[in-house]
């Protein structure tokens, strides 16, 4: 990556690897001589009775300008401070009994640096976390976890626009007098072995499997996926605030709203007394990578600890090594089908709901017939009968056409965001149903195309040299061919719907996203999040819902981040971004919608202005609305003209698009 880069400015190929290879040698001294220097410092604070504290946190927080002054605050103070990096742990030490996903190099440096200090009696430290980070209150509570089973104390810190310092000094002095006061207790070096929930075994693979509520338009499906698979599975009922109450409880509040109500819902089903937990296993889907939610296992695994839970296993479904049970033995291959089927199937299911709830004549029709089919679909699931569920589908389609609908044209709103508060009713307010009953279509992403990025990513990670491996690269592309015929069938089947919407080519998506954002977003919904608005642009729905946990960072950059830059291709985008999260005002909410409404039913009335920018099918210009004003255009600066000229003329439109600016 280095050499593609550096290649224009006239270096080779060898002078990259030359320069990787001493910028490693020497990143090796740096840190060689920072841990000579903080075991130097170490010795004469443990000849002078000196404590030494690690000022532990991200790489960032070693600058003055963000830490306040906190390791000065802190020698002032008569204590000895050091980074966590310059702790002499050794470099092969065990991650084994740490509690979360070991993913992060910081955060495992910060794991490593607790149980050092935890094993030294004359070493405290300090967490400096930022506000609102997620992947801090991972961090921040196996800290936490780590120091007390050393009986040592746990402060910490956040760092946000701090404007008076007084309250960090008395934390930070109360931290060291109650520290001095405990230097006459014996120290515990071993710690005290953690209590965790036990290995899924082959003999309980009678238990009762629970996973949590997710979404009306696919959690009911889950049992007919297991049943056949020799697992007996039971959705938990939706969420209520019970289930933020106990989430709160049991989990670190700056962790994302979907964990919260996952753990909270889980501990509430077994306080239920319905469950008994020694019959009774969890089951989660985990999608892994860099995203917090990667440890909602470890997360809801301490929650039931806590609430004396701890006999109950959990299994995680996951293309990632997480949380392995070996006793949890099942046929992936057929538990893959399942629940392909079971996506590409519910998928134009939800979407005839969406178009029909809004304009029927008699309320609960199409409520009581997306009922009907999803409930059908069990027998096509649990066979694995792709033609079942194809003839099927048509049925569904000819009862969906036949339900009375009125003629009156309706607004439409698109809602984007994190996979789990998009399609969960509670945790997004209820605004999906909210919008229907005002008269709004909704239009909201296919759920299949979250598992379908997994194609453009293994292209985009192969030419960018994230990795590189020609099996994968062919079992993708024939993943993908297979995949694509069978969608064939069933799009073929969905044009017999009257409110038929041509879904966009994923791939060809993607080439238009990668001009906006870099592909290699791919945590949390990543690019495929910009994707889903650029797609909605195109099609002339400007008003646009994007939902995010508070304070998820992949989100907030590929989903409000880019705000800015595609109002630029797409002048008539109008952004609501709603944080979702348990203190989340309904009100507030509900007002920002009404204002949202209005915009729409005015430009359903009045017409779009422009959708200047990127189409999926018209790369430039949507020429499906037309603008009133083409003066609107005067100070539109065009790309290269002859990239223009290459692009739309493949799809011959060129002559179209040279009228329309000569006018």
């Amino acid at each position: 990556q280095l050499y593609i880069f550096f290649r224009q400015f006239g270096v080779n190929y060898r002078t990259a690897v030359k320069g990787v290879e001493q910028g490693l040698t020497a990143q090796k001294e740096f840190k060689k001589e920072l841990r000579a220097r903080a075991a130097s410092l170490i010795n004469e604070a443990e000849n002078k009775g000196r404590i030494v504290l690690v000022l532990a946190g991200r790489p960032y927080h070693i600058d003055p300008l963000i830490n306040h002054g906190i390791p000065d605050i802190l020698t002032s103070m008569g204590v000895d401070v050091i980074s966590e990096d310059a702790v002499p742990v050794d470099k092969d030490q065990s991650l084994a009994d740490v509690n979360v996903l070991t993913q992060w190099t910081y955060a495992n440096r910060l794991y490593a640096a607790a149980g050092w200090v935890g094993k030294n009696h004359r070493a405290e430290l300090v967490h400096l976390t930022s506000f609102g980070c997620g992947l801090d209150a991972v961090a921040a509570d196996e800290i936490r976890e780590i120091l007390k089973r050393y009986g040592k104390i746990y402060t910490s810190i956040k760092m946000d626009e701090i404007s008076n310092l007084g309250a960090v000094r008395i934390r930070l002095r109360s931290m060291l007098e109650a520290v001095r006061e405990n230097e006459g207790r014996a120290l515990c070096t071993k710690g005290r072995k953690k209590k965790t929930n036990p290995i899924f075994m082959p003999e309980d693979r009678e238990k009762t499997l629970i996973a949590p509520y997710f979404s009306p338009f696919y959690s009911p499906l889950l049992p007919a996926v297991f049943k056949p698979l020799g697992y007996k599975l039971d959705v938990l009922p939706p969420q209520d605030k019970a289930s933020v109450e106990l989430g709160l409880k049991n989990i670190n509040n700056d962790m994302c709203y979907p964990a919260v109500l996952v753990a909270g819902d889980i501990i509430k089903a077994f306080q239920s007394g319905q469950y008994d937990p020694k019959k009774t296993s969890i089951i989660l889907t985990q999608t892994g990578g860099q995203c917090r939610a990667s440890s909602y296992v470890s997360l809801i695994r301490k929650g039931l600890t806590d609430a004396g839970l701890e006999d109950v296993p959990i299994i995680a479904v996951s293309n990632e090594d997480i949380n392995p049970q070996p006793g949890f033995i099942i046929d992936k291959k057929e538990l893959i089908k399942r629940m392909a089927l079971g996506v590409i199937f519910t998928d134009p299911l939800t979407q005839m709901y969406m178009a029909t709830v809004v304009r029927e004549e008699n309320r609960g029709d199409s409520k009581a017939l997306h009922a009907k089919y999803l409930s059908e679909m069990e027998t096509g699931i649990e066979r694995a009968d792709y033609h079942y569920l194809l003839n099927l589908l048509e049925k569904a389609v000819a009862d969906f056409n036949n339900v009375k609908v009125s003629d009156r044209p309706v607004p439409k709103i698109g809602v984007v965001g994190e996979i789990f508060v998009k399609y969960n009713f509670f945790s997004n307010g209820n605004i999906i149903e909210w919008l229907s009953d005002q008269g709004v279509e909704v239009v909201l992403p296919c759920l299949q195309n979250f598992f379908a990025q997994r194609f453009v990513n293994e292209d985009f990670d192969q030419k960018a040299f994230f990795k590189h491996s020609i099996v994968d690269s062919l079992k993708y592309k024939l993943i993908y061919i297979y995949t694509r015929y069978h969608l064939f069938q069933i799009e073929r089947v969905m044009q017999q719907f009257c409110f038929y919407r041509k879904p966009f080519n994923l791939k060809e998506l993607a080439e238009i996203t990668g001009e906006v954002v870099s592909l290699a977003n791919q945590f949390g919904e990543g690019w495929l999040l910009t994707a889903e608005m650029i797609a909605m642009l195109s099609e002339g729905i400007g008003n646009i819902v994007c939902l995010q946990p508070f304070g998820c960072i992949s989100n907030h950059i590929t989903g409000r981040g880019m705000e800015k830059k595609l109002k630029e291709m797409f002048p008539h985008l109008n952004l609501l971004s709603l944080d979702m999260d348990a203190g989340a005002s309904e009100v507030n909410i509900l007002n920002r919608l009404h204002f949202m409404i209005i915009a729409a039913r005015e430009e359903m009335e009045y017409g779009a202005e422009v959708t200047a920018g990127y189409g999926i099918d018209r790369p430039f210009f949507n020429f499906r609305i037309w603008p009133k004003d083409t003066a609107v255009f005067d100070n539109y600066v065009p790309l290269e003209i002859e990239k223009w000229k290459a692009w739309v003329s493949g799809l011959n439109l060129w002559k179209k698009a040279s009228s329309f600016i000569r006018r």
